[in-house]
């Protein structure tokens, strides 16, 4: 006579529930990990974006001192500018602007030499062939708002 083997057919409710918990736990991360990548891509690309306006707001000063030196020397050190294209050329301007979510503005300040000729913070003469220009880019991310400075000077290079 054959024996006949009884074999297990099918899957068991415990089995069910493991492959399901595995299953899904690892959708979970996926998830996660793409979620995390598509934030740190935003974040990436922002701070980018601010990179290229700061170091076009500082060429975009350059010009105008190019056009005139006294661009520049009309400028008042306690007012917020704003950089405005005409079609043409670049100007400072009080009128608040933005580019997209980002906000660029521009402040001139004095600069003061001691006595060997040397940029100071304190003291010394006033240079009024050098000014401090800062440009700032600020755009809000997530709860806050970053902000990416570029500070630097300028002459009077052609006088």
């Amino acid at each position: 006579m054959r024996k006949f083997l009884k074999t297990k057919t099918g899957f068991a409710l415990v089995d069910v529930i493991v492959a399901a918990s595995i299953i899904s736990v690892s959708l979970f991360a996926f998830v996660s990990v793409a979620q995390k990548s598509v934030e740190l891509s935003k974040k990436s690309l922002y701070s980018t974006e601010a990179g290229f306006l700061l170091e076009e707001g500082a060429e975009a000063v350059k010009m105008i001192r190019d056009g005139a030196w006294t661009n520049i020397t009309g400028l008042s050190t306690s007012s917020t500018y704003y950089l405005s294209w005409s079609g043409s050329a670049w100007s400072l301007t009080t009128t608040s602007s933005t580019i997209g979510v980002f906000t660029r503005t521009i402040t001139v300040a004095n600069v003061n030499r001691d006595a060997n000729d040397d940029i100071t913070t304190s003291g010394g003469t006033l240079d009024s062939g050098t000014k401090k220009i800062t440009v700032t880019v600020s755009y809000p991310y997530g709860a806050s708002t970053t902000t990416r400075t570029l500070p630097f000077y300028i002459s009077n290079i052609f006088n």
